[in-house]
């Protein structure tokens, strides 16, 4: 999907995931090197194709995708303790910002936590990421972020190096949220309507119609 931010309108669909394939269905479009902030989710294919498609724009990785990069390994290490049970109370603790929680709900998931060591240190670490976006100022930001990067150098845990090589390279994406304030959140709103016009449509044999059905529900 293709958002136009300030005119809050989605502007294009595109059916591919390769750098050549987004530039060519793209390619009609003018005025590109008039964009100066791109927000995109944190896929090198994404930010490939957005510094040569948008030569003179910023590019701004999203914010709440930033927020998610632990939930996955959380929930998987959550699953071996506690079985795949999705209405368990701790998975709704587990993946809430701890930070809106009142202090019986802090109380009873650290009680629960101290219990597996591997699964504390991740939770930390997610928290770690959402105490770093209440951060105010790029100058504190990347204050911040460099002190993430080098405190999980030495962390036995593989999601946590995993989750560090990724802020190393995405780090001026990340920082530029900072001094933007730009999420991908408008986009998120029209995928929300995409998979209501899938719903109701019992789906789409043909990319060309459901993009024709999406750019007409989103004009309005």
């Amino acid at each position: 999907m293709v958002v136009d931010f300030r005119g809050r309108r989605l502007m294009e669909l595109v059916n591919g995931r390769t750098i050549a394939e987004l530039e060519a269905s793209l390619a009609y479009i003018p005025g590109r090197e008039n964009v100066r902030i791109v927000a995109l989710d944190m896929s090198d294919i994404y930010k490939g194709f957005a510094r040569r498609f948008f030569p003179n724009a910023r590019l701004v990785a999203d914010k709440f995708h930033v927020l998610r990069l632990l939930n996955p390994a959380l929930m998987r290490r959550r699953k071996e303790i506690s079985g795949d049970r999705r209405s368990a109370a701790i998975r709704r603790l587990l993946l809430r910002n701890g930070f809106s929680l009142d202090f019986w709900q802090r109380l009873d998931l650290h009680r629960w936590l101290d219990r597996y060591p591997e699964l504390r240190d991740l939770y930390h670490a997610k928290e770690a990421l959402h105490r770093f976006y209440r951060t105010r100022g790029i100058d504190r930001a990347t204050h911040a972020l460099r002190n993430l990067i080098a405190q999980w150098a030495a962390s036995p845990i593989p999601e946590v190096q995993t989750l560090r090589r990724t802020l190393l390279r995405w780090k001026h994406e990340v920082l530029a949220y900072f001094d933007t304030g730009i999420t991908n959140g408008r986009t998120e709103g029209f995928n929300l309507k995409a998979k209501l016009v899938k719903r109701r449509a019992f789906g789409y044999r043909s990319f060309r119609n459901y993009r024709l059905r999406l750019l007409n529900a989103c004009a309005h």
